[in-house]
């Protein structure tokens, strides 16, 4: 006789839940049609006439890395949360993702996340990642450890109301490009200037400013930065990269990767965009406890 399921260790039941969730969002996918890349038009880039009266914007203009670097570290001190909106579309695995448009709120100390998908929801609807506040101390391996509270869609939801998943497990990896862990402008910006120190100390970086434009309706400066991208198994994540630093914020606003010099649609990595930003709101506990959406 088969064994009750009430009589099975919490633990099977977990993976059981599992299971039928990701069959239910491997469905979900099958049935999506063929995802189409859409690149945001953007307003030609307008070089600067005048000389620059902002230390700040003299020195992006000179040394754009050494700007990333005060960028970054003007960002740590200053800002400790904001919330905006996240329009995102990435090369993944699979294939190119659709473009997705999702509700970000975000803490530094400690470092906190939740996510809420608008439009396009992948394997899961709502995320929530506060570091250290979940482990799995049973884990496989050890980068299995940390999870993250996930809403499955409404399909889902009839069964569980939530899942706790690794943050750099299989199903993170198939999703996206980057982790959970990775989101936020500080993140950002070290990852920026990580793989610039990496090519200037081979001698392969690139690194121009190209002038002024508008972003989402602000004033932005840009910077593009030229890899020897060789694919996904070599050193750089990307041949180019054209990154949008906001006049007022100083953080990268959109970054656009492409794998070729030409930024044609087909050679696009990711595209990452910062919308409605609000700097300093003050988020609360609350904000980042899954109880507060019913999770």
């Amino acid at each position: 006789m088969p064994r009750d399921p009430k009589n099975l260790p919490h633990r099977r039941i977990q993976l059981f839940i599992g299971a039928i969730l990701v069959c239910l969002l491997y469905v979900q996918f099958a049935l999506t049609d063929e995802n189409e890349v859409v690149l945001a038009p953007r307003t030609p880039i307008v070089m600067a006439a005048t000389v620059a009266h902002d230390p700040f914007e003299k020195l992006i203009q000179a040394d754009p890395l050494a700007a990333l670097k005060q960028a970054r570290e003007r960002h740590i001190a200053q800002v400790k949360d904001y919330r905006c909106t996240l329009v995102k579309q990435e090369m993944l695995p699979s294939g190119m993702s659709e473009e997705q448009e999702i509700d970000v709120l975000f803490r530094q100390e400690p470092y906190s996340v939740v996510l809420h998908w608008q439009r396009n929801p992948g394997l899961a609807e709502r995320v929530i990642y506060v570091k250290d506040r979940w482990i799995d101390e049973d884990a496989d391996s050890p980068e299995e450890r940390e999870q993250a509270v996930c809403q499955p869609g409404a399909i889902a939801r009839l069964l569980v109301k939530s899942i706790k998943q690794p943050i750099h497990g299989k199903l993170a990896r198939k999703s996206s490009r980057r982790y959970v862990d990775e989101f936020g402008f500080t993140k950002a910006l070290f990852l920026l200037i990580k793989y610039c120190d990496i090519a200037r100390a081979k001698g392969e970086l690139k690194l121009e400013y190209c002038g002024e434009t508008r972003f989402d309706g602000r004033p932005v400066w840009v910077v593009r930065r030229t890899l020897p991208y060789t694919g996904e198994g070599g050193i750089y994540p990307d041949r180019i990269a054209e990154i949008f630093i906001d006049k007022e914020y100083r953080v990268p606003v959109a970054v656009y990767c492409f794998s070729q010099d030409s930024k044609e649609p087909q050679h696009l990595l990711g595209k990452y965009e910062y919308r409605n930003i609000q700097l300093g709101v003050g988020l609360s506990e609350a904000d980042f406890d899954p109880a507060t959406y019913g999770m």
